[in-house]
């Protein structure tokens, strides 16, 4: 039997294997890895935004609409880089506060991205059943 992803990450939840889970996502188990880029910033260039990093040496233009929206918004986002293989992938996350109020919602954009992580874990590793989330985080039944 296979379970949507969302029934996989309330298992996770539910078996409280979150920090087993973020383990393995640190020791690259799978091949696999996903990080938010901390030090991320959103610039205005002209009539273009970007997302800038110094840790990971980035400067990319943002063209998603959605992405693009909630920057002149000010909502806050968070972006992620995840690895592969080989293989490269930033992702962006749009949260429902403001920026200017991210202090005040720490927390709750905290378990947001703790969330994202193991769900774009799940997806990327096809990881759809309880038995492949416990051999993933090495926990037993």
């Amino acid at each position: 039997m296979r379970y949507t992803p969302g029934e996989i990450l309330n298992y996770v939840h539910e078996k409280e294997l979150d920090t087993e889970f973020l383990i393995a996502l640190s020791n690259y188990v799978q091949n696999f890895s996903i990080g938010e880029i901390t030090d991320k910033k959103i610039e205005k260039r002209g009539e273009d935004f970007y997302l800038v990093s110094k840790a990971y040496d980035l400067d990319i233009r943002l063209t998603d609409d959605e992405i693009l929206t909630a920057v002149m918004n000010g909502i806050y986002i968070s972006a992620f880089i995840s690895r592969k293989e080989d293989q490269y992938q930033v992702h962006f996350l749009v949260h429902q506060y403001p920026e200017s109020m991210k202090n005040r919602f720490e927390d709750e954009i905290t378990k947001d991205v703790i969330d994202y992580m193991i769900h774009g874990t799940i997806l990327a590793l096809r990881l759809d059943t309880p038995e492949k989330i416990d051999a993933y985080t090495g926990s037993i039944s």
